[in-house]
């Protein structure tokens, strides 16, 4: 009888680990017990947090597109066709890589729903294409074409792919060493975190930063969701490789053993979104962000996540580069005029991310 679907035995998760904890995988989804209950509160507030992308009209945007110069387009769709590949791993990762190694229902449930929100935001991303370009295929077919997301892609990916293999041979039968399991797990929890923490921030920035220069608001909304999604994704991942640190030995131990492997895969991390920032702004520049800005900002950005789950990484940046950009990880600030664009107020009690455009600083 296959191990998760073996209802004979009672199953204590309060006492179990977050990982292969060895009595097994779930069996029995029951929300009345947590060994983590801070999970829980995650999954709480993420279902909180639903929205759709198609709720955001992109009328003006489709004719800011249209006005303006190749430089800002290609900013703009460059940041578009990139999210849209590394939400398309996102979007599946979670669930398929972490979810046959959970022990316990509350973890099980984030993983769902993390996956479930970042195929919303790929949604949301071919809402906007869709909106915008005459012929969205032609978009899209451009990102298989274009290396500097190809190999961000890649860099993404190896990790998952890792795990993903370790799991299926422990569910054809095969034995696989619980160290290299576990390092894996390890491995991949970082990726995420990567992902979450540093890799998605220049793409925001940019987008939001047109925000600031009154273009592209209906994309602006949309990216003020997802960014308001990610940054829950952030805390939560940031939490999980603290805390599974802490509690489970198995873990102790393969932060140990890939200790240099974590650290490389970070400075990777950070030198592909200077990369990125210098290929975005190739062709021209946007009133208020340019290609070393953006570098600073990678920099500010990344010693300041890096520090919050115990890693050292000395920029010399002190203080953001983009001031303005604390308000949009600020939720809670965001207003606008009813009559000038539409309510994406989803979250109950927690925020409104309009936009009152004759507050907006000139940059």
């Amino acid at each position: 009888m296959s191990k998760t679907y073996d209802f004979s035995k009672v199953p204590d998760y309060s006492k179990r680990q977050m990982f292969l904890d060895p009595a097994g995988p779930v069996t029995i989804q029951r929300y009345d017990e947590f060994a983590y209950p801070f999970i829980r509160k995650y999954v709480q507030t993420q279902k909180g947090f639903y929205w759709t992308p198609d709720e955001i009209t992109l009328v003006k945007d489709k004719i800011d597109f249209k006005n303006a110069d190749e430089a800002v387009r290609h900013i703009f769709t460059s940041n578009l066709l990139r999210q849209t590949a590394l939400d398309s791993i996102q979007g599946r990762a979670p669930e398929q890589v972490f979810k046959p190694v959970c022990s316990i229902p509350e973890l099980e449930a984030l993983v769902q729903w993390w996956s479930a929100f970042e195929q919303i935001h790929s949604e949301a991303y071919s809402h906007i294409i869709r909106n915008i370009y005459n012929v969205p295929s032609e978009e899209f077919n451009r990102i298989h074409d274009t290396a500097e997301i190809i190999g961000m892609a890649v860099n993404v990916g190896k990790y998952y792919d890792e795990l993903h293999r370790l799991n299926s041979l422990v569910a054809t039968g095969h034995v696989v060493p619980e160290d290299q399991h576990i390092d894996a797990i390890w491995l991949a929890l970082n990726a995420s975190y990567a992902l979450e923490a540093i890799r998605f921030m220049v793409s925001f920035a940019t987008s939001l930063g047109m925000v600031e220069n009154k273009i592209f608001i209906g994309n602006g909304n949309e990216i003020s969701l997802i960014l308001q999604d990610e940054l829950l994704h952030t805390a939560w991942t940031a939490d999980l490789i603290l805390r599974v640190v802490k509690d489970d030995p198995r873990f102790k131990a393969a932060k140990a053993r890939c200790k240099d492997e974590v650290y490389k895969m970070y400075m990777n991390v950070i030198d592909e979104e200077k990369e990125w920032a210098k290929y975005l702004f190739k062709k021209g520049t946007v009133i208020g962000l340019n290609a070393p800005i953006m570098i600073s900002f990678v920099d500010y950005m990344s010693q300041q996540r890096l520090k919050d789950i115990g890693l050292k990484y000395e920029s010399g940046v002190k203080a953001s580069p983009l001031p303005w950009f604390n308000k949009h990880l600020d939720t809670s600030k965001k207003q606008t005029a009813l009559q000038e664009n539409e309510s994406v107020s989803y979250v109950i009690g927690t925020m409104t991310s309009h936009i009152i455009y004759s507050e907006l600083p000139n940059i």
